[in-house]
């Protein structure tokens, strides 16, 4: 079914950001891998890392104004393959499997605890947000099927739907922003811990996981 109206909106208004966020982070990729790789150019390292941060930092933040309307939208994005979808996770990539495109072979051992202190709490995190959302489905579908119980006329019955509709909208687009928060977090520990030029490619790898996930 087409979606029209209101909600054909945010679908093509996330499109557009889509487009243009891929456009942007093609280029942000392009000097990942291109930037010099000696130590005497850590500030291009820096600048670079700085770059591609705030872009995920922007292309959040516009997802959930458009999520505020249809948390579908951001949960998953238009036009995605069934490959694509498969690999979804609340809208966006798992972060767990950001966190396995770390460049192992050059971490120090105090980097590599750091790490695996990272990827403990992800994990419970992400059972968190999985558990939430769960209980938005669940109680969503419960509060559907009770609110015309006790209403007395067709309106009634309408109004109650579309409160408990309401309600389980907004719980939705919670899930949505604290999965994208989750996601920019990931990024932002493994960053911090990493030096310049491992942040590069670590950016680097999920650069391109993420521009692979809108062209499967």
């Amino acid at each position: 079914m087409t979606r029209t109206g209101a909600f054909g909106t945010e679908v093509a208004a996330i499109q557009v950001i889509l487009r243009t966020w891929l456009q942007l982070m093609q280029s942000v990729l392009d000097r990942l891998v291109n930037v010099p790789r000696e130590p005497v150019h850590e500030a291009e390292h820096r600048a670079y890392v700085a770059e591609a941060m705030d872009h995920h930092v922007s292309y959040f933040f516009a997802k959930s104004i458009l999520a505020l309307r249809d948390p579908a939208v951001a949960l998953c994005p238009p036009r995605l393959s069934l490959m694509a979808k498969a690999l979804l996770w609340l809208g966006g990539w798992q972060p767990t499997a950001a966190l396995r495109l770390v460049p192992a072979g050059s971490l120090s051992a105090e980097q590599s605890s750091s790490l695996e202190v990272i990827r403990a709490v992800t994990r419970a995190a992400v059972a968190a947000v999985e558990n939430e959302m769960r209980r938005v489905q669940n109680d969503g579908l419960v509060r559907l099927m009770m609110a015309g119980r006790a209403a007395v006329s067709a309106a009634a019955v309408a109004a109650a739907e579309k409160a408990a509709i309401g309600r389980m909208v907004a719980r939705q687009w919670t899930v949505a922003v604290v999965a994208d928060s989750l996601r920019m977090e990931v990024l932002r520990r493994v960053v911090a811990v990493l030096s310049p030029l491992q942040a590069v490619d670590f950016l680097a790898a999920v650069v391109r996981m993420e521009i692979s996930m809108h062209q499967m």
